[in-house]
């Protein structure tokens, strides 16, 4: 994709995000240089829409990103938090293994529901917050929601090694994709991280489509920063 296509792209994701909105050509023109005429910028999107990361809702003339969209803003969201710094605070309770602790501090931090998973165990937090993000459009949609949650340790013991990757440590699946959640609302960020001697921890952090890709890829690759991850002597 090249480099205005892209602008373009996440330009519209960015502020879908924040508003729940189509977004049309016009919006765009008004709120961005891209340096083309509007007319230019609705056949970008059509293109987009044609390639399969925007669609359009037929109320409006407007565009929406699709779960393609949605993979493409926060693998983008990934790759420009390489090397940032993380959370001090969480940083700390990971060298601490307070497990607990650090799902409670997770949900709190990025508002989203937030797991630990260690060899042994699962902690979770943050349940609140992430029912309170969701758009709910109706009650199976809430049903689904509680189902997964419910379903949510079954599912992670079968598929917790698969996330064991120092390729791919940090992934994130939207909508059915997750192996760990069914709803088709929600976004799944999955970390790998040594915590010493050869032990391991899966985080977890679950939210809605709509969730902030840019902060908590910059907890998740933070975390994971080479001063994060010595031991206290």
């Amino acid at each position: 994709m090249n480099p205005r296509t892209a602008g373009i792209l996440e330009a519209v994701i960015r502020e879908f995000i924040s508003t729940g909105e189509p977004v049309s050509s016009g919006w765009l023109y008004e709120n961005h240089e891209f340096g083309i005429k509007p007319a230019m910028i609705r056949w970008e999107l059509k293109a987009l829409a044609d390639t399969g990361y925007l669609e359009q809702p037929n109320y409006s003339a407007g565009r929406v990103p699709t779960d393609k969209g949605y993979e493409f803003f926060a693998n983008y969201a990934l790759e420009c938090a390489k090397g940032a710094e993380g959370d001090e605070r969480l940083a700390g309770t990971l060298l601490r293994h307070d497990w607990n602790e650090l799902s409670e501090q997770l949900a709190e931090t990025l508002g989203l529901l937030s797991v630990v998973n260690t060899t042994r165990d699962i902690y979770k937090g943050g349940l609140e917050e992430l029912i309170g993000r969701l758009d709910w459009q109706s009650r199976s949609e809430v049903t689904s929601v509680i189902h997964d949650f419910e379903a949510l340790d079954a599912r992670l013991a079968a598929v917790r090694e698969s996330f064991l990757d120092e390729e791919h440590p940090i992934r994130v699946f939207v909508g059915r994709k997750s192996p760990v959640t069914r709803c088709d609302h929600l976004s799944v960020f999955a970390g790998d991280y040594d915590t010493g001697g050869g032990d391991h921890v899966v985080l977890l952090a679950i939210g809605p489509k709509r969730m902030n890709y840019q902060k908590v890829a910059k907890i998740f690759k933070g975390l994971r920063a080479p001063s994060n991850k010595k031991q206290k002597k």
